[in-house]
């Protein structure tokens, strides 16, 4: 049989045991906190699409930039299909010029460095 412990060999597995617990629970929180963060929209694109999911909203501008002067087509079909929005047809075509101007102006700044 196990003989009694005194009370400071008591006190330290009884401190032992609390650091253990206090460890666990740090333990758990930041799993659920690695879980959270993988189930964010951004981190589950990234995980479906680790190629496309790394550029910038700039990066995908430029991208954009770039098929429509491959393919006039497809510059075409995004023009009528901004032309029929309604009313706001014209903040649309606004905002996607400054978008656009913005970004190409910006790739000219880089490759000027």
């Amino acid at each position: 049989m196990k003989e009694s412990m005194s009370a400071k060999e008591r006190a330290v597995r009884i401190e032992l045991l609390r650091a253990r617990a206090a460890l666990e629970r740090q333990s758990l929180v930041r799993g659920a906190r690695g879980v959270g963060m993988a189930l964010q929209p951004r981190s589950l694109l990234h995980s479906l699409f680790p190629r496309l999911a790394s550029r910038s909203p700039a990066g995908w501008l430029y991208q954009a930039f770039a098929l429509t002067r491959r393919y006039p087509l497809l510059a075409s079909s995004v023009s009528t299909l901004l032309s029929g929005v309604g009313k706001r047809r014209r903040w649309w075509r606004i905002g996607a010029g400054l978008l656009l101007s913005w970004q190409v102006a910006r790739t000219m700044g880089h490759k000027g460095d």
